[in-house]
């Protein structure tokens, strides 16, 4: 089952020792959750990846829905009408596609796609071969990543999979033992944002990049 935003709250209080909300109130822990969230998924884009059936413009060069943060992955074409699946899309680097053949962008149009290319340092841009048609719909099954919808309540769903459970609330601790008051214990936040990152496996120092890297 999905946890919503009050398992994250009762959660956090409880180990923050203050179930009583005295010293953080639940709109404080709601406003510490969304921003456990933004953190994760810019840490771990895959934390808010969606698949879609997605069409693509005419031409090479392409940008990814508009609610999506970066690109994780192009799966399969998906017709003309996004709902007939179609050959598998390979990620292919593009200097390899360049060196095979240095006119591909001005190749004829065509009605399905063969491979993408893509660089982390423009994540919301993407390129395709062939060339898509400009007299046909060419849709793909993409995948990116995504901020879910805000919450604002505790019976929201946090919009992300169950499995970042501990991470959003070490951060959500993080956040209440580093908050501007009297309360605050620098050192506790500090060690709990660590717990964060050892949760996520990566490194505090880690670059917080993600996706179908084909950049040599």
């Amino acid at each position: 089952m999905a946890f919503t935003a009050n398992d994250y709250v009762i959660d956090s209080a409880d180990q923050y020792g203050d179930t009583g909300y005295d010293r953080v109130s639940v709109a404080d822990w709601l406003r510490y959750l969304n921003a456990a969230i933004r953190a994760t998924i810019l840490v771990r884009p895959d934390a808010g990846s969606v698949s879609e059936s997605y069409q693509l413009a005419s031409g090479v060069k392409q940008t990814i829905p508009t609610a999506g943060l970066r690109l994780l992955d192009i799966v399969r074409n998906m017709g003309s009408d996004g709902l007939t699946a179609g050959k598998i899309i390979t990620p292919a680097k593009r200097q390899h596609i360049d060196y095979s053949n240095l006119l591909w962008p001005a190749a004829t149009g065509g009605t399905a796609v063969d491979n993408f290319s893509y660089d982390p340092e423009t994540p919301r841009i993407f390129y395709v071969t062939p060339p898509v048609a400009s007299t046909t719909d060419v849709y793909v099954e993409i995948v990116t990543s995504q901020l879910p919808t805000k919450i604002t309540a505790v019976g929201d769903d946090d919009g992300i999979s169950d499995l970042f459970f501990e991470p959003l609330v070490q951060y959500m601790l993080y956040k209440a033992y580093t908050g501007d008051d009297e309360n605050v214990e620098y050192q506790k936040g500090i060690q709990c944002l660590q717990n964060f990152f050892n949760l996520l496996q990566v490194e505090m120092t880690a670059a917080a990049s993600q996706g179908p890297e084909t950049k040599e």
